[in-house]
């Protein structure tokens, strides 16, 4: 067990170690930060999304999503395209190949 002296000493020492506390104060202009906090608007959800919209890289991206689309939507109007044609092609073909012309040979007099 420790001696009661050296009780007595480390007792002392939390005394004297209050001595030079003083009260807390707050930093100043704590309440009008405060009320300024309080008064402030809430943000609806239109300028929430607007803010978010226009950073740079949403934007971007955006720009970058809006222009493959319209490549691509290009690009399966040119597919279509071809596909027509060759199938106005190959339908102009039967009919060549299915169609009898009216030669002067073949022409009957009546």
């Amino acid at each position: 067990m420790k001696n009661k002296e050296d009780i007595n000493q480390k007792i002392h020492a939390a005394f004297n170690s209050l001595n030079n506390i003083q009260s807390a104060s707050p930093k100043p202009y704590l309440l009008t930060r405060i009320n300024a906090r309080l008064d402030k608007e809430v943000k609806s959800i239109w300028e929430t999304m607007a803010l978010y919209i226009s950073r740079p890289l949403v934007m971007v991206l955006g720009l970058c999503l809006i222009i493959i689309i319209n490549i691509s939507v290009i690009l399966t109007n040119k597919i279509a395209a071809t596909s027509v044609a060759e199938r106005s092609v190959s339908a102009v073909d039967e009919e060549e190949n299915n169609a009898t012309f009216a030669t002067i040979d073949n022409i009957d007099i009546p």
